[in-house]
């Protein structure tokens, strides 16, 4: 998810999915896109959440689209 809509190439209107903020506020996601990490890691399927003030990845989601591994450690994460 994210609120920079400039983040996403190919985007798509969808009918409004609600989605609850870390803050326990609820907002729409009223787009969805692609967002491409480099040159080898794209999401696909990205939600644009206006009033998001940070971007969120499913790590789930990054695996099973990009053939990778993740790791985290307690100073940061290996993709």
């Amino acid at each position: 998810m994210t609120s920079m809509l400039s983040m996403l190439k190919e985007v798509q209107e969808i009918e409004a999915i609600l989605v609850g903020l870390p803050n326990g506020a609820e907002t729409l996601a009223i787009k969805k896109g692609a967002v491409q990490l480099n040159l080898k890691l794209i999401l696909n399927n990205v939600l644009f959440v206006p009033g998001l003030n940070c971007n969120l990845i499913s790590i789930a989601q990054l695996i099973d689209g990009n053939i990778c591994e993740v790791t985290f450690t307690k100073k940061f994460c290996v993709i």
